[in-house]
């Protein structure tokens, strides 16, 4: 499995998209906003992603996710490759895993979010959910990031690929 943090804030991004000559679309904007953020792991397998909503990514945060991804995978080891955030490697982290000999954790170069396929999941999510979208009340816009995520299959995301091999 690969995982990685997303920010998710209220305000509007526009992108490029198509539209009839004469027809501009108008799109609500806002400029500021609330802050969300998100933990997501993708299982190569599967292609099954796990995304859960969090108040800040730190190392409470990063355990709750840990906790979550042993109930789904009951009785199994889980390899989780992750990135070099501080929080991944605090003392609180290497308390909760004297607890258990179920993970196995990995980090992926410094520097690096090219070879992390997660970094895919956040971009579709952002271009199939957020981009070019204003949602007055950001619990809805959430709700549809958590369904998005939670209910679609990524197995199309190649981790092998990113190391030369098909």
């Amino acid at each position: 499995m690969v995982e990685d943090e997303m920010s998710l804030n209220q305000e509007t991004k526009t992108k490029n998209i198509w539209y009839f000559k004469g027809q501009e679309p108008l799109i609500e904007a806002k400029r500021k906003g609330q802050n969300q953020s998100f933990y997501g792991a993708l299982n190569l397998k599967t292609g099954k992603e796990t995304a859960i909503t969090v108040k800040r990514q730190n190392s409470k945060a990063s355990i709750e996710f840990l906790k979550k991804l042993g109930k789904i995978y009951q009785n199994r080891k889980i390899f989780l490759i992750w990135d070099n955030a501080s929080w991944h490697k605090s003392k609180l982290i290497k308390a909760f895993l004297k607890t258990t000999k179920r993970f196995t954790l990995m980090n992926f170069p410094p520097y690096t979010p090219e070879f992390n396929p997660q970094e895919r999941i956040w971009k579709a999510l952002r271009q199939n959910v957020t981009h070019n979208r204003f949602e007055k009340d950001f619990d809805v816009l959430i709700k549809d990031c958590l369904k998005y995520l939670n209910r679609n299959n990524f197995k199309s995301i190649k981790f092998e690929s990113l190391f030369g091999r098909d």
